[in-house]
Formats: C-alpha cells, sequence, structure tokens
C-alpha cells in the first residue's frame, strides 16, 4: 500500500513538469521579463514624434541666443536693427511712438533703459541732441552703434537755405529781448578769473514766464554789476557753461571777449550785430562747443552792464548737418550694414544670422527704392516741390528730383523758430514758385502752415510719418510701410497738375 501511494506522489511530480507549470515570482525580487515570441500582426506606428527631424533644416544651426539688451533711440531705427537681429535678438525703441526726437528729454526711466542696456543703437549726425548727457547719466559701459556712420551730410542746393538778413536776426534779437527783459536777473560779475561769477538758467520759481520763454527759445537775461576800473570804466568777469552750437550774445555797450577755459582760445564772431533795444547796444552770432568758457566784460561806461544769451531764432547755420539719411532708403542700405557689423561685434555666435538677415532685408530696401522711383514717375516734373515743415526731406528730393522751394521751421530741427520775415519771404517763393501743397509731419503744430496756405491757396498735408513710425494698427508701423506709405501721400498731393 505505501509503494503504491508513492508511485502515484512520484508521477504527479512528474506530469506536472512536463506541463511547464508557473513559478511564482520570489517575494522582493525583479519579475523576470517575459520570453520572446514572434509576433502575429504588424507592430502599431508610434505615437511620439522621433526625436531626429525627418526634414533637413534650411538653415544651419547657431549658437543659442544670448541675453544681450538692445535699444534703438527711435522707433524707425528699432525696426531696420530688429530686421537685422531677426529671431535672435529683441530691439526696443527709447523714444515713445509720436514723440519728436529733436526735443525728446529722457526721463529717469529712459536713463535706467540705457543703462541696463548692452547695446545702443542711433542714428548719429547729431541728430540726437540728448545723447551725450543721457549716456554720462546712464554710466556703466556699453556697444554704441552710430548707424548713419560713413554718410556724408548733404550741402543745402542753391535757394533751399532760409539765412536770415542781418536786419532780420537783430529784429529777431529785438523781439526776444522785450520778452526776456521783463524777467532780468541781477547779479555781480567777479573781479577776475579766479573770481569770475558762474552763469546759470533762470529758477523756475522765482521767474515763471522766464522759464517758459527759455523752455522754447533757450534765452536768458541779466542785469550784470561791474567793478570800476582805474581808467574810470567798468569790468568784471562771468563762467558761462555751453551745450555748444551756434549762440547769440547781446550787451550794452562795452567789450566782450569769450575765452575757453581750457583751451585759451578766443572764440570768434561769426557775425556781428547792432541792435538798439532793452539795453542791448551790440551782438555776436558765434559757435560754441560744448564746455566751460570766461566772459569778460570790458570797458563799460556804466557800473551796470546788460546781457543776453540765446540761440540765435531762425539763423540758419550754414555747417549744421542734416541727419535725416534715412528717408533716402539707399542709404539706410549704410544704416544695415553699420548695425549688422556691430551685432556681430557684440555677438560674435550670431554672425551668420545677421549677415543673411541683412543681406535679406537690403534687397528689400533696394525694392522700396525701385517702388518710390515708380510712384514718384507718376507726379508731373512741373509739381515736383516740396515745401515742409523744417529741413528734413533733403536726401529724398535729391534722389528722387523734389525741388525744395523752402520750410516753415528754417533749420534741421524742429526746436527753431522762424521769424515774421521768413514766413514773409517763404510766402512770396510758394506763389513764385507755384506750390501746390506743404507737407508736414504727423505732430507738427499746424498754424504756421495754415496761416501760409490762407494766404496762398495751397493745400495742407499734414499726417506724413518721418521721425516715428505709427502703431501697429496705423499705416507706418514698420520702416517699410512708413516709407511707401509717405510717398503715396505725396504723390496723391502733387500729381494732379
Amino acid at each position: 500500500m505505501i509503494h503504491r501511494i508513492v508511485a502515484l506522489a512520484l508521477m504527479a511530480v512528474l506530469v506536472l513538469s512536463a506541463c511547464g507549470g508557473t513559478q511564482p515570482a520570489p517575494t522582493g525580487g525583479a519579475t523576470p521579463p517575459p520570453a520572446a515570441s514572434a509576433p502575429t500582426t504588424a507592430p502599431e506606428a508610434p505615437t511620439v514624434a522621433p526625436a531626429e527631424p525627418t526634414v533637413a533644416p534650411t538653415t544651419p544651426p547657431t549658437a543659442a541666443a544670448p541675453t544681450l539688451k538692445v535699444l534703438a533711440a527711435q522707433s524707425f531705427l528699432a525696426d531696420i536693427a530688429q530686421n537685422v537681429a531677426g529671431d535672435r535678438l529683441k530691439v526696443e525703441a527709447l523714444i515713445p511712438l509720436g514723440v519728436d526726437p529733436h526735443i525728446f528729454e529722457p526721463t529717469p526711466a529712459d536713463v535706467r533703459k540705457v543703462a541696463e542696456s548692452n547695446v545702443l543703437i542711433v542714428n548719429g549726425a547729431g541728430f540726437e541732441a540728448f545723447l551725450a548727457s543721457l549716456l554720462e547719466n546712464a554710466g556703466g559701459e556699453r556697444l554704441v552703434i552710430e548707424a548713419s556712420q560713413g554718410l556724408t551730410s548733404r550741402t543745402a542746393r542753391e535757394g533751399e537755405a532760409a539765412v536770415m538778413s542781418p536786419e532780420e536776426l537783430t529784429d529777431a534779437l529785438c523781439v526776444e529781448a522785450a520778452d526776456l527783459f521783463l524777467a532780468a536777473e541781477e547779479i555781480a560779475a567777479g573781479t577776475d578769473q579766479a573770481s569770475a561769477m558762474e552763469l546759470v538758467a533762470h529758477k523756475e520759481e522765482e521767474h515763471d514766464h522766464a522759464h517758459d520763454h527759455d523752455h522754447e527759445h533757450g534765452g536768458m537775461f541779466w542785469q550784470v554789476a561791474l567793478t570800476r576800473q582805474a581808467d574810470g570804466t567798468y569790468a568784471g568777469f562771468l563762467k558761462w557753461d555751453a551745450e555748444g552750437g551756434e549762440i547769440a550774445i547781446a550787451t550794452s555797450d562795452g567789450v566782450l571777449t569769450v575765452t575757453g577755459i581750457d583751451s585759451g582760445k578766443a572764440v570768434e564772431a561769426e557775425e556781428t550785430l547792432t541792435p538798439a533795444c532793452s539795453g542791448l547796444n551790440r551782438a555776436v552770432i558765434m559757435d560754441v562747443e560744448k564746455g566751460a568758457y570766461l566772459l569778460k566784460l570790458s570797458g563799460f561806461r556804466e557800473p551796470k552792464a546788460t546781457l543776453m544769451i540765446t540761440m540765435p531764432a531762425g539763423h540758419h547755420h550754414h555747417d549744421a548737418g542734416d541727419p535725416h539719411f534715412w528717408l533716402d532708403p539707399t542709404k539706410v542700405v549704410t544704416y544695415v550694414a553699420n548695425i549688422r557689423d556691430g551685432l556681430i561685434s557684440a555677438d560674435p555666435a550670431g554672425a551668420e544670422v545677421y549677415r543673411a538677415n541683412a543681406e535679406r532685408y537690403t534687397a528689400q530696401l533696394n525694392d522700396l527704392d525701385r517702388f518710390i522711383a515708380e510712384e514718384v514717375a507718376k507726379i508731373p516734373e512741373a509739381n515736383r516741390k516740396l515745401v515742409t515743415n523744417h529741413e528734413s526731406f533733403g536726401y529724398f528730393a535729391d534722389r528722387y528730383g523734389f525741388r525744395i522751394i523752402g520750410t516753415i521751421v528754417p533749420a534741421v530741427s524742429t526746436g527753431a523758430s522762424p521769424s515774421a520775415q521768413q514766413l514773409a519771404r517763404l510766402t512770396d517763393r510758394v506763389r513764385e514758385a507755384g506750390v501746390k501743397v506743404i507737407f508736414l509731419e504727423t505732430g507738427a503744430n499746424p498754424q504756421l502752415a495754415e496761416q501760409l496756405a490762407r494766404e496762398t491757396g495751397i493745400q495742407v498735408v499734414s499726417d506724413l510719418y518721418t521721425h516715428s513710425l505709427s502703431d501697429a494698427d496705423g499705416p507706418a508701423p514698420t520702416y517699410l510701410d512708413m516709407m511707401r506709405y509717405n510717398v503715396k501721400q505725396i504723390v496723391e498731393a502733387l500729381q494732379q497738375g
């Protein structure tokens, strides 16, 4: 019996082994992978895209984009630079849309933007009058790219420059002196260079009227106490910190000498005038560099001298360069090259990107040039005459065959003011030339243009974009759009004879 039970047990074990029974996984151990077997159906397509691209990239890979902060002074310049930078860098504009760069005054927030920037792109050629003080206040170091570097300022053609006669200059100075005289400050001059009194702008809280006028014209007026000399005349010394540029200095009867403190050289007068108003008898027009100057007053017959320093309103500086290169797209090609080279200097790893983008955008500028030429051809040659708000369309006129008859503001900056004589002379020229239209940029004060239109019967077009782009929904959100829009406005206004 026992032998039979053992035999049955042995047979059960053998049967189980032959059937391949599954063994339980050991606790705490890894489950062994199942035995491989041939699939009976085709495998399903993967649900995740393969890591490798299935199409070759159109451009070779470049290094990761840098974290450079790039600023451009004007909106149109930021757009030009963005086309060169492409997706690799973000370019922001410093001056807000619609703000005139000629009279832009940086805020503390603007100074911070510049302080935090790695690259600052400017037009150059004297366009950014605020630049030197802005960089000084911002401190630090950054790459400054001057977009117009290498371009030569144009020389005004015969009849374009609104130069005032000596008589007109004298009248303009007397008009300003009559206003400033009401808020003249009394100061005492030093007896020598060491004790020279420093001239400062009138304080707003004490001289509201003078401050308002100073903001508009830059004029200041003083009554200066002098010291009696051995020969019975009176003399004194003053220090003056000049911003630089063309200025007019007028005094009562006496001798004025202006000397650079650092250079020790006397500044020569470009023109001498003889006003007879508000206690003034003599005036000089001179061009000074930014810096400190010593003013020596001598030979005065009275113990108190009258002194006025101002910008010569309406006077055209013969040597003033025109910075409005960008209104000729063929000159913007130079902008693109300078910006390209500057960005490569700041970010060498992106050189290939910047070169390719610059080449592509240059082709678009050449297309724009052809478009403008074709559009201008629609204007009868006799009608290709421009009167504008200020001297900004010179390069555009040179490129596309326009004749500039005159400007309301007789300067490359909108900060200057015309005299009554200049407006009268412009009115006569408009009538003589048979001008049909006067063109203003957006934001310009239309008052004088409307006065000219009433007197001559011409049309006023007041919505050109020249110094700023429009917002994204406007007609000029990019530089290329801005130029096309302006040209269409000009052609539409002038093509009718």
